[in-house]
Formats: C-alpha cells, structure tokens, sequence
C-alpha cells in the first residue's frame, strides 16, 4: 500500500519515527509527507531525505500563507531528489482566514513554480469549486494531468471535470463515514486516475474514527473504495499503489 498523502510532521507524530519503523509490519510500501508552510515543508523535505519508503510534497496551504514571499523560499525544496510534488497548494473558503484575493494569487504562483519545474501538484479545494475548476482546467495544458485532487468531498459531476482534464482523484477517510454518500464520485473516477490516502492525522477513517489517524489506516479507504467499485482489495491496492509511483515518480 502507498498512504499517497500524510502529514508525519505533525507533533501528533513526535517526529514520525515510530510511524515510519512500523511501516513493512503495517503494509505501506511507501508514503508522501505533506507540507503546508515552509517550516513544515522542510521538515518533509529532511525526514524523506533520511529513511527509505518517506517521500515529501512541498507548499502553502491556503489557510497558512502569512508571506507571499514564501513562494520563492519553497523553490530550492522542489530541486531536492526525495521532493516528489508541490503541495498541499489550493483554495479554501471555509474559514476565510486568509482573503480569497491572497489565496487567488500564492495558488496561481506556485502552479507556476510547478510548471517550471516539471513537478506533480496536490491540490486542496474546500467550498471553492465555482473558483476551482475553471483555474485548473486553464492549466490543463501546462500540467498535464500531473495533477491530484486531494481527499476530494465534492460531487461526481465534479469529479468527473476533473478526470476530463486528466487529473487524479484522491479519496480519504471521509469516504467511511455513515452516510458519506460518495459512491457516485467514487465511481466516476477511472482506475488510472484513482488515489487513496489518510491525510492523517486528521479524518480518522471508520471503524477507527475518534482516534488519531495513521498512514496504515489508508487500509479502510482502500476496502471503502473497493466496495463501491464492485471490486476487491487487492485489486484496488495493486490500482492505487501503481498510480501513485506512476504520478510521483516513485520507484
């Protein structure tokens, strides 16, 4: 298995070591560390650099831009040979923290920084679709489907926007919650275009929600998928896992 988006940063983790020995007992293959500042991108960036199996993202999450400078600073991590994308990057209205002008902006400079880079881009998109969609299909030609929707929440109409363009779809915990009603996204998605992840520590799938969330619990959104897709474990693993190293670049 590959949890394709964690956050072993995260002081839940107190340095990930633990998380990270444990991962040939768990199953995971491998995972990719997320950064949402600068100060958490290079600790992706360090921890990947020293274990095998660890990959990071690099970026600035729309709710964490407090310099717009930052963009700039994240470049020289992009180069890093265990840098495997940029992100998570994207728009996020829910909490209107940051002005949607300022989000607008660092989004639009750091698909650039992608493109100039040649690197896959993870995208956050929360209550932002009416904004969302026609920013990324404009990027269509410039990323090359190298692009993934991450813990997507949005409806199979959408989704289905998004596979047009190319881009991969990834669905997380959310997807075991009673009365997720995912299904039709879930199914809208092709098998080459299909990610799963914990975005942990956060979104603690069924039948462990309440507790903190592992990369090893990337295990029930892969049951959960398969059950909508008429499949089976094993299948969407093999899916899943071959998707990830191909977008990733992972070996």
């Amino acid at each position: 298995m590959i949890d394709s988006h964690c956050h072993l940063t995260d002081p839940y983790y107190e340095g990930g070591e633990s998380i990270i020995n444990d991962m040939p007992r768990d199953g995971l293959e491998a995972v990719v560390t997320v950064g949402y500042d600068l100060k958490t991108s290079e600790e992706c960036v360090r921890l990947a650099e020293t274990h095998d199996g660890v990959y990071a993202a690099v970026g600035l999450h729309p709710s964490e831009i407090k310099d717009e400078r930052d963009v700039l600073r994240l470049l020289p991590l992009l180069s890093r040979k265990k840098t495997v994308a940029l992100g998570e990057i994207g728009l996020d209205y829910h909490w209107q923290d940051v002005p949607r002008d300022v989000q607008k902006r660092v989004f639009e400079a750091q698909l650039e920084a992608a493109y100039a880079y040649g690197a896959p881009v993870i995208v956050h998109s929360r209550d932002c679709d009416g904004d969302m969609l026609p920013v990324l299909k404009a990027w269509k030609s410039k990323l090359g489907g190298r692009l993934v929707m991450h813990c997507f929440s949005s409806s199979a109409e959408i989704a289905k926007e998004y596979v047009r363009a190319g881009y991969y779809v990834s669905f997380a915990g959310p997807v075991t919650f009673r009365n997720a009603k995912r299904g039709d996204a879930i199914r809208a998605v092709p098998d080459e275009l299909l990610l799963a992840e914990t975005d942990s520590p956060y979104l603690t799938p069924v039948p462990h929600r309440g507790e903190r969330n592992m990369p090893a619990y990337v295990r029930y959104v892969i049951e959960k998928l398969a059950e909508e897709r008429g499949s089976d474990f094993e299948s969407i693993e093999r899916i899943t896992t071959e998707n990830a190293k191909r977008l990733f670049g992972i070996k």
